[in-house]
């Protein structure tokens, strides 16, 4: 199970092996020295009890006991000395090392950010592996710097960005706004900058208990609403707000008739309330606009391209994939990628025989198997569509991806099914 601990150290690690090589070359070799010396320690000791177990009489007539013993001090003294160093070293190490630890805990937080997503759609799950190759890829691809402190903010910014737009290409459109909110409080979170209550509280609207309080203006505010408002009181920052609403009924009915309630100013003390605190009170009065009001929080905490997700790249997924990685196209009603696909590749070069397409199904799969033999020859791309209907020849659909590996680098698969069977 991956921890978000064991993630930072693991991603610590590969960020300053790849910014700083040799510390990390150094380590290594303090590491290993280490361990040598830790067991020449302990053969020394061995060997001065077997001299002291085997010597008979006064041992301090024994020249040869008192020659391996003293021997064997300077050379217990002379490790030791090499220890100590060995280890001031290795904190010096660890503190240069130490350096690039926000980035290993920002991107610890985007990992585990997209490890959500599976609760909105099953098929959003990204592996590992994945996520630590496009953070190297991320890496050597950033702007350098000599300055530590711009350099972390250029890494984070950089992976941020890529990995957004990654994995934009595999959400639905209805979910890629949702994908930001996550990744904005996520980040926001990990610098302590999100009110846990109020975050559940706008995702859940609180627990619903019998309302004491009388709705002051049933005319216009719902008694679901009203018994929000009671509830949201509860919460730190917003104590006092159903006694306001109730006492200034109609400064608050201009807001709830504002035809932007996102943007109004609210009365009296709440107008300086900001974030997650001020969309709360709006998910209490006026839950349609909530969405506007979750765009103005990505684009004033990350920026405004986090609301504008890219448009689907064939070239750059094709920059991503290798022979190893297909490329899953996943269906909808009325949408045919085959069209964009076969442009792509006769722009590439891939014309005639170089791109074999065949749908799958019933006695199908010996058929494909020949096609992806003769493309490990040749290099060409194979299309496998509609893998849904041929679900009994997957297995070996993977043992063929397994085997192929490093065989033929231009070698593509590419694949189209529906999303039900895409995980």
């Amino acid at each position: 199970m991956i921890t978000p601990l064991g993630l930072e150290d693991q991603l610590l690690g590969i960020v300053a092996a790849k910014e700083k090589p040799e510390l990390e070359e150094k380590k290594n070799e303090l590491i290993l020295e280490s361990a040598k010396n830790k067991k020449q320690l302990k053969e020394i000791e061995d060997k001065i009890l077997e001299v002291l177990s085997s010597s008979k009489g006064n041992i301090l007539e024994d020249e040869t006991a008192i020659e391996v013993l003293s021997s064997s001090k300077t050379l217990s003294e002379e490790i030791s000395a090499k220890q100590v160093v060995a280890t001031a070293t290795e904190k010096e190490i660890d503190a240069t090392r130490n350096g690039y630890k926000p980035v290993a805990v920002h991107s610890s937080i985007l990992f585990f950010c997209i490890s959500e997503l599976a609760n909105i759609e099953p098929m959003y799950q990204y592996s590992l592996t994945w996520f630590i190759d496009l953070y190297l890829k991320s890496i050597g691809n950033s702007q350098p710097s000599d300055d530590l402190q711009e350099r972390i903010l250029i890494l984070n910014d950089h992976f941020t960005n890529s990995m957004y737009r990654n994995v934009c290409r595999s959400l639905f459109e209805k979910d890629k706004l949702l994908f930001s909110f996550i990744l904005c409080v996520g980040l926001m979170k990990g610098k302590g900058k999100i009110d846990d209550d109020a975050w559940r509280f706008l995702l859940t609207g609180g627990v619903a208990l019998d309302n004491p309080h009388a709705n002051p203006a049933p005319d216009w505010l719902s008694d679901k609403a009203w018994s929000e408002i009671v509830r949201a009181s509860g919460l730190s920052n917003l104590a006092g707000l159903f006694k306001h609403v109730r006492e200034n009924t109609g400064l608050w009915k201009q807001v709830y008739d504002s035809a932007t309630p996102d943007k109004a100013i609210y009365p009296g003390e709440w107008s300086r309330l900001a974030g997650l605190d001020r969309m709360v009170v709006l998910r209490c009065l006026r839950p349609d606009k909530i969405v506007p009001a979750v765009q103005a929080f990505i684009v004033e905490n990350l920026g405004q391209s986090y609301i504008e997700p890219p448009t689907f790249d064939l070239m750059g997924s094709y920059a991503d994939s290798h022979c190893c990685a297909p490329l899953i196209f996943i269906l909808s009603p009325g949408a045919d990628p085959m069209a964009s696909l076969l442009k792509t590749g006769q722009d590439m070069g891939y014309r005639g025989n170089m791109i074999q397409t065949i749908s799958l199904g019933q006695g199908q799969g010996p058929i494909a198997s020949q096609m992806i033999d003769a493309a490990l020859k040749d290099g060409s791309w194979v299309v496998l569509q509609n893998c849904h209907l041929a679900t009994s020849w997957m297995p070996k659909l993977e043992k063929i991806c397994e085997e192929v590996y490093s065989k033929h680098y231009s070698i593509r698969y590419m694949t189209t099914m529906h999303s039900c069977f895409a995980v």
